[in-house]
């Protein structure tokens, strides 16, 4: 009788241990996820102040005269470098997170952001004769068919090492055309774009599908 009461003790006592550590992991989970979309959503905060600031300084320069050109290529041209960076961050975050909506609702804001530095930039390069390139990536955030997924993969790593070899000479915009962001589907029908990858570069030159380094240098 004993025993069989140290049994049922032994037993309740683990079903309680193993109850509270389920919860202790399920808490410790939906904190993880919170605070990386907190970090996203700080991330944007201080991109979208950067970008206004940016898009300020252009208008005062559009106002002012060439005087301030310089500053104002000289902004863009730093904000490209650290939007590009910030861009890495939220990848690796979405790649761990697995309460998605939150995250989704911030690549959208992500994506007008990174679309409104493309406007920018064309602006910038054709008022201050500019010669740096835009290369626009258009991409699927969440391919459904393998063979698109990897074609996307690799088209991504070889725009950054792209990236990485010209830095600031380039402007790299990868846009996602699955968010629903009607500003990119209006760009994706103005240029037609219906296969994935796609690069825009110059705003003229469209390559559809995969294609490598060096086919890439040898249009920018």
């Amino acid at each position: 009788m004993v025993k069989e009461h140290n049994e049922k003790s032994a037993f309740g006592k683990a079903l309680v241990l193993t109850v509270i550590l389920f919860l202790v992991g399920v808490s410790l989970g939906v904190f993880i996820e919170s605070y990386r979309s907190n970090s996203i959503k700080d991330q944007y905060e201080e991109l979208e102040f950067e970008l206004l600031d940016s898009k300020l300084r252009t208008n005062f320069y559009q106002l002012m005269g060439e005087d301030f050109c310089d500053i104002a290529v000289e902004d863009n041209l730093a904000f490209s470098d650290r939007i590009y960076e910030e861009g890495k961050k939220i990848e690796v975050y979405a790649k761990f997170n697995r309460l998605g909506d939150k995250l989704i609702e911030e690549k959208k804001k992500y994506t007008l952001l990174k679309t409104e530095f493309w406007l920018n930039s064309i602006l910038l390069r054709d008022k201050c004769n500019e010669d740096y390139e835009t290369v626009v990536y258009f991409y699927l955030d969440d391919p459904q068919e393998d063979n698109i997924k990897q074609s996307l993969n690799v088209q991504s790593r070889i725009l950054g090492d792209l990236k990485e070899k010209y830095g600031s000479e380039i402007m790299l915009i990868p846009l996602p055309t699955d968010l629903d962001v009607s500003v990119v589907n209006a760009f994706v029908e103005l240029n037609d774009i219906t296969m994935f990858p796609t690069i825009l570069i110059n705003e003229e030159i469209k390559l559809e599908g995969l294609h490598n380094l060096e086919d890439i240098e040898k249009l920018i």
